[in-house]
C-alpha cells in the first residue's frame, strides 16, 4: 500500500493499458511530491482497526452504496452535458457501473451479514442505486453542479478518486470475507471481484482520456491539476479518518 503510483500502474499493466507517457509520469510526481495518506502503512492499520467490528463494517457498507448512488447520479450529468459523443459514451458506462456498484454494497450487505437490517430499511437502501441502464439516455439533473461539459480538471479528480476506492476495496476485501459466512464467501468474492475490475478500468479509462489532453497541449497543466487534487485528495483523508470515515 506504500506506493500509490507503483501499485496502480502495475495494476493498468495487467489490464493490458500500454505505457502512457504524460499520465504515468504525472502520476509518479504527485505522488512523489505529495505522498496521498490512503497509501501509508498506518492508514491501512487504522482502518484494521475499525473494521474489525462487524456493525462498523456493516455500516460502511450502507455508506459505500450511497457514496456509489450519488456519484452514478454526477457522472449520469456529465455524461448528458458532453457534447463529444465518445467521451459522453465511456462517462455514461461510468455511471451505470456505479449505479450497479450501490445495488452490490447492499447484496454484499445482505451476504456478509444476514438479517443485519429489517425489510422496510433494505427496501431503501435499494433506492439509493438510481437504477441506470444501458437502455435510458442520460439527462442531466436541473440545477446539479456536474451538469456541464466534462473537463481535464473533472477526470483528474475522478482518476484520483477511483484509485482511493480501489485501495479501500483492497483493505475491506479480507477482513468483509472472514466476517461472512463460510458457505456464502465463494459469492461474496465474486461480487468482490467485479467491484475491483470495475474500478481498475475506471481508473484505466480516466488514464486514457487525460493522456488525451496531455497529448493535445495540455501536460503542464495537467501536471500542476494532478499534484493540486493529490493535496486537496490528502486533506480529504484526513478529515474523514478523523470521523473513521474509509470510503
Amino acid at each position: 500500500m506504500s506506493d500509490i503510483a507503483h501499485s496502480t500502474l502495475q495494476a493498468l499493466r495487467q489490464q493490458n493499458v500500454p505505457l502512457l507517457f504524460h499520465y504515468d509520469d504525472l502520476l509518479c510526481n504527485a505522488c512523489q511530491k505529495s505522498p496521498p495518506l490512503f497509501g501509508e502503512t498506518t492508514y491501512a492499520d487504522i482502518y484494521h482497526e475499525a473494521a474489525c467490528d462487524p456493525q462498523w463494517l456493516a455500516i460502511s457498507l450502507i455508506t459505500n452504496a450511497e457514496r456509489e448512488g450519488d456519484g452514478a447520479t454526477r457522472l449520469w450529468s456529465l455524461a448528458a452535458s458532453t457534447p463529444d459523443a465518445g467521451l459522453a459514451a465511456q462517462i455514461r458506462q461510468h455511471a451505470i457501473d456505479e449505479s450497479h456498484h450501490a445495488r452490490a454494497y447492499v447484496q454484499m450487505l445482505d451476504i456478509a451479514f444476514p438479517g443485519a437490517v429489517d425489510r422496510k430499511l433494505h427496501a431503501q437502501l435499494l433506492t439509493l442505486s438510481p437504477g441506470y441502464s444501458r437502455q435510458q439516455a442520460p439527462v442531466a439533473v436541473p440545477g446539479s453542479a456536474f451538469a456541464h461539459p466534462i473537463t481535464l480538471d473533472d477526470l483528474i479528480q475522478m482518476n484520483i478518486a477511483e484509485i482511493r476506492t480501489r485501495v479501500h476495496h483492497l483493505m475491506q476485501r479480507p477482513i468483509l470475507l472472514q466476517f461472512c459466512p463460510v458457505d456464502s464467501r465463494p459469492r461474496l468474492a465474486r461480487i468482490l471481484d467485479r467491484l475491483l475490475l470495475d474500478e481498475t478500468r475506471h481508473v484505466a479509462y480516466t488514464a486514457r482520456l487525460i493522456e488525451g489532453f496531455c497529448t493535445q497541449g495540455e501536460a503542464a497543466q495537467a501536471k500542476a491539476l494532478m499534484l493540486e487534487r493529490m493535496d486537496d485528495f490528502d486533506a480529504i483523508t484526513r478529515h474523514e479518518l478523523e470521523l473513521r470515515v474509509f470510503e
